[in-house]
């Protein structure tokens, strides 16, 4: 597909991001590393919606328990937040997305996230957050990955694909799937791009979509934007 215009300032945004990981490499301090990081990568999110979607780092809570750290919230809309220094105390009813940021993911840190993913999930409240992992790189193989979010790899075509969309399928063949409760995955590795993400495949089922644009960014802005958009209505 040709690229536009438009794909080029993606790519300089994707290009950025990944410039900024790798220079912030020579903090030593971890958590200090992991909050700038953070930092920039809202700053380039922020830029896909005018006005700039509310994003912040802090924690869910539904008024007794909350979910712990989390990386960035993509906050509602008008939601009240309640500030401590550069942390936020968010109602999960004014969440609309999660994203926890990996430098470097591993099977440890996806695990991680699903056992957060299910804590979110328990907080009292209808709204349920998407909530998801952004990765710069991953000690995980693409296949081992994929795999993980249900996927199997077809050599003559050199392709990967969810057996559960195949005709005639029987749910009993299926892939399991290892992360249930994340909405979504992305990699910003070269040569291990990736970003899956869950749908209904029929009602009460859900399984996960791999998404091929590039540059890769352009579905973390097109997601983050359209949940931005969808709730001012």
């Amino acid at each position: 597909m040709r690229s536009s215009k438009f794909d080029e300032f993606d790519l300089y945004s994707e290009n950025l991001l990944l410039a900024q990981h790798d220079v912030s490499e020579i903090i030593s301090h971890e958590l200090m590393k992991g909050e700038v990081r953070e930092d920039f990568l809202i700053s380039v999110l922020a830029s896909c919606s005018e006005p700039p979607p509310i994003l912040v780092r802090g924690t869910l809570s539904d008024g007794k328990k909350d979910a712990g750290q989390l990386d960035i919230i993509l906050c509602r809309p008008h939601a009240q937040l309640r500030k401590m220094g550069s942390q936020c105390y968010v109602e999960k009813s004014d969440s609309l997305c999660v994203i926890e940021v990996k430098g470097n993911c591993t099977g440890r840190d996806l695990n991680r996230a699903e056992a957060k993913a299910q804590v979110i999930q328990k907080l009292k409240g209808k709204e349920k957050p998407l909530y998801g992992v952004v990765c710069y790189k991953s000690k995980l193989t693409e296949a081992t990955i994929m795999k993980r979010f249900g996927f199997a790899y077809e050599a003559n075509t050199e392709t990967y694909f969810d057996p559960a969309t195949a005709p005639k399928s029987k749910k009993s063949q299926w892939p399991k799937i290892i992360y249930p409760n994340l909405d979504f995955f992305m990699s910003f590795e070269e040569d291990k791009k990736i970003f899956v993400r869950k749908y209904a495949l029929t009602p009460g089922t859900f399984r996960f979509a791999r998404v091929m644009n590039n540059p890769l960014i352009k579905d973390l802005f097109s997601m983050v934007k359209s949940l931005w958009k969808t709730a001012h209505h």
